[in-house]
């Protein structure tokens, strides 16, 4: 089964790499499951007062090639990015 890795991108700070990786069967469930973790990440950035406007998943394969980026205001819906917004 592939290995796929889900880096946190900060569009201030860079990239935050995922060492580990996930197995998935496809580029498909690798999104999916960028979904989930994303939807997991959310009490972060209310705790944080953080807007996830700034950040995103970069989706890449087992061999470091770039496959999708889901931006959190995607996972979230825009509304949330609106409500969290710096001011």
């Amino acid at each position: 089964m592939p290995r796929f890795f889900f880096h946190i991108r900060d569009v201030r700070l860079g990239l935050s790499r995922d060492e580990l990786g996930l197995d998935c069967p496809d580029v498909e469930a690798a999104y999916l499951e960028a979904c989930r973790a994303g939807l997991d990440l959310r009490h972060e950035f209310v705790a944080r007062g953080q807007s996830p406007q700034d950040f995103s998943i970069v989706i890449a394969n087992a061999a470091h090639e770039f496959v999708s980026e889901l931006p959190f205001t995607v996972v979230f819906g825009h509304r949330m990015a609106k409500n969290n917004a710096h001011p």
